[in-house]
């Protein structure tokens, strides 16, 4: 990073947080702007991104860099704001589950920034090293291309795609993946299935189980606006639910029907089938042996 300093709004928030400590690692001078800012930093300041304080307008305007780690709405409602403040060229970065709704609002209000979109594929308290990061190049310039730089050498593996297929992409890895794993969490619930189970669970029920435990005590705003932002996600979840009734249907048929079916819901996987496969049973060799004991005397499911 070169030039004026790096403005990060939504700096106090987990992956605002990420982007600070890579950029300050960097040696960027990093002004955070949020607010609660963190209390450790005492150079944050509290502000609204969307109607910055005049301390905030001055150091916008001055910056070369600014990052929109923030809420969607916050995040399309501050373009407008920024487009009046930020120098010709300067990098605007923002940090949306959903890429389709921004190129307009950039281009009618932001025309004279250089603008790309980047969606961290991985939870941020996790090192960006040897992940992917989703890259959504809006306008051009070398400002982008140097901040994609800066992303690869910190280890993240960048992929660029449109700001139309980061949405379709995202809509199955992120929305179909989080709607299966909560589902799963509904079902287990209906079925009032009891606790002996988790103690007499196979590798993939505890897993399932594990990624249940991650995905629902995560931040509700964040994976519920990956389901209602997503223009595709809804077609996910269509998807989803046909293939249940698809599954239902199979059960019903001859072994040889059923033996389609799996043939069938494998097909995705292409040439990377034995890769996968292969990866699962590593992480089932990695489980730590169950801790989940039944009570003494209970052996057997009611």
């Amino acid at each position: 990073m070169t030039g004026g300093p790096v403005i990060v709004a939504g700096g106090a928030g987990a992956v605002g947080a990420l982007l600070v400590t890579a950029l300050r690692a960097d040696g960027a001078e990093v002004l955070i702007l949020d607010p609660t800012p963190p209390p450790d930093d005492d150079t944050a300041l509290a502000t609204d991104i969307t109607a910055p304080i005049a301390r905030a307008a001055t150091a916008l305007r001055a910056a070369s860099t600014v990052v929109l780690a923030v809420p969607e709405p916050v995040a399309l409602a501050a373009i407008p704001v920024l487009g009046g403040l930020l120098a010709p060229g300067t990098l605007l970065v923002e940090t949306l589950s959903v890429k389709s709704t921004v190129p307009a609002v950039l281009h009618t209000h932001a025309p004279q920034v250089q603008a790309v979109g980047i969606n961290p594929m991985f939870a941020p308290s996790l090192e960006p090293a040897g992940r992917p990061v989703v890259a959504v190049a809006h306008q051009r310039g070398p400002a982008v291309t140097g901040f994609l730089a800066d992303l690869t050498r910190w280890g993240a593996h960048v992929v660029e795609l449109s700001a139309d297929e980061h949405d379709r992409v995202t809509a199955a890895t992120q929305a179909l993946t989080h709607a299966a794993i909560l589902a799963f969490g509904l079902a287990l619930d209906r079925l009032r299935v009891p606790d002996i189970a988790a103690a007499t669970a196979p590798p993939p029920h505890v897993l399932m189980r594990s990624l249940l435990a991650r995905v629902s005590t995560g931040v509700p705003e964040v994976y519920r606006d990956v389901q209602t932002g997503n223009p595709y996600a809804d077609a996910a979840r269509r998807a989803l639910r046909a293939g249940l009734d698809e599954l239902d249907a199979a059960v019903d048929t001859d072994p040889a029907g059923f033996a389609d079916l799996m043939e069938h819901a494998r097909r995705p996987l292409g040439d990377r089938l034995e890769r996968y496969r292969e990866t699962c049973a590593q992480i089932f060799a990695d489980l730590p042996q169950t801790t989940d004991r039944p009570p003494p005397g209970e052996t057997g499911v009611p």
